[in-house]
């Protein structure tokens, strides 16, 4: 008698987990939009349909839950094509280096130098794929019958690479005739990637005698007053961060590099007069993070100064292949996701949403109490940087969190693809 009512209590669990999360996907399904198409080419009918939800908004972040992802790249493209052309958005920022990313804009604004300049100054090999290749040559193509005001500018928010910082300083001061050998030795360490050295020899008297000497030089030029000029202060600006990020203990920078990274978003929206931009990232950077986490990120500094005018939009998948590097082989390779589920993994229930690609706006879904639940709930969703570990032991893939403390909106592609590294022949354009 007691095996027959634990039977018939098991079986009455399953059938009440089975209905709740079909009484979940229905309601999901009438509330997510689909995406007809991946790729930038074509029309912009299933987008349209974001008009109410993105034209009030002055920075949207884009995210991905992982950077070796063609689709992602692909659909962030039609996704940029679409709010620049519809939208009026017209600054592009991704998560590469301030300073080395003017290299980029001088190509896409000015057709100056090569993709390849742009790539290495930008400065993380994870965007070095042939997706985004397209990407900034359909930038540039888009550029060349406009005027500057309309043209689509490329910036980079991170501190990756002080060389071109220190780079820029150097000559912009040289040109000045305001640059001394002192200072000019100063800087050439930074240049030759010294920096690093001479701070852990000289703990912050290196950092005190390059600062008071680039501020005797900038006080010189205080009657000038020019665009180059604010740049150049702001290039200043970045090897303070990146300094004091080198200076910090591992923790601590990882928390200076978000906040850094919003400073600078900041700073280029002021600086291009404030017109409506595109933040290009990780989930992890572009994420709100609502929850009380002493790791903030780059979304929860932007959602502080610009509230509900921005607006952060998750890249989720659920299984296929992913490109990223190796870290047990130290290579460049791709792995498989299966779509074998942990418990309580989110990309699992959106999976079995009627559309295999859709995009879900939270807000629109606040009075609906069965979506509710699902978004207030901690859940786990796939999450890979740069680099992944095979066995999946080393690191887990996944991030532990509620989907409503991550993002105001989501992007969901069923399945993926590795995103191919750039072909030689398209990078040296």
């Amino acid at each position: 008698m007691k095996i027959r009512f634990t039977l018939v209590a098991v079986v009455c669990l399953l059938v009440t987990n089975a209905f709740g999360q079909t009484e979940l996907v229905n309601e999901l399904n009438n509330k997510i939009t689909e995406i007809t198409s991946i790729t930038p080419d074509g029309n912009f009918d299933d987008l349209k349909s974001l008009k109410g939800i993105l034209s009030n908004k002055k920075i949207i972040g884009l995210g991905e839950a992982t950077h070796g992802t063609r689709e992602f790249f692909t659909f962030k493209h039609r996704m940029m094509k679409y709010l620049v052309e519809n939208e009026n958005f017209k600054v592009f920022i991704i998560e590469g280096d301030f300073a080395g990313a003017q290299a980029m804009n001088d190509y896409v604004i000015y057709g100056k130098g090569t993709s390849r300049d742009g790539f290495i100054g930008v400065g993380y090999g994870v965007w070095c794929r042939q997706a985004f290749v397209d990407f900034v040559e359909w930038i540039k193509e888009y550029n060349q019958d406009k005027l500057l005001e309309d043209k689509v500018k490329f910036y980079g928010c991170d501190i990756n690479n002080e060389k071109f910082a220190a780079k820029n300083i150097k000559t912009y001061l040289a040109n000045g005739n305001k640059l001394n050998e002192s200072l000019s030795n100063e800087l050439n360490i930074i240049i030759q990637g010294e920096l690093r050295k001479k701070l852990s020899e000289t703990n912050t008297d290196y950092k005190e005698q390059l600062f008071s000497a680039l501020e005797d030089a900038f006080n010189s030029l205080k009657d000038e007053e020019s665009r180059e000029k604010t740049f150049i202060e702001h290039c200043k600006r970045e090897l303070e961060q990146k300094i004091e990020i080198i200076l910090s203990d591992r923790s601590r920078s990882i928390v200076l590099r978000d906040k850094f990274m919003a400073e600078n978003i900041e700073w280029i929206y002021q600086y291009e007069n404030m017109q409506k931009s595109v933040f290009w990232a990780h989930n992890e950077h572009i994420k709100i993070d609502n929850a009380n986490s002493n790791f903030k990120p780059t979304g929860y500094y932007l959602k502080e100064k610009f509230a509900d005018s921005y607006y952060s939009f998750g890249l989720a998948f659920n299984n296929g292949e992913v490109g990223g590097f190796n870290r047990k082989k130290k290579k460049y390779d791709s792995f498989k996701v299966p779509s074998k589920s942990p418990k309580k993994l989110c990309d699992a229930v959106f999976s079995q949403c009627i559309y295999p690609n859709f995009v879900l706006d939270f807000t629109s879904v606040n009075s609906n109490d069965v979506i509710s639940e699902f978004l207030n709930t901690n859940l786990y969703q796939r999450t890979i940087g740069a680099g992944f570990y095979p066995d999946g032991k080393t690191r887990n893939h996944f991030r532990w969190a509620k989907l409503i403390d991550k993002y105001d909106g989501l992007i969901f592609i069923k399945e993926t693809n590795p995103a191919r590294q750039i072909k030689e022949t398209t990078y040296n354009k």
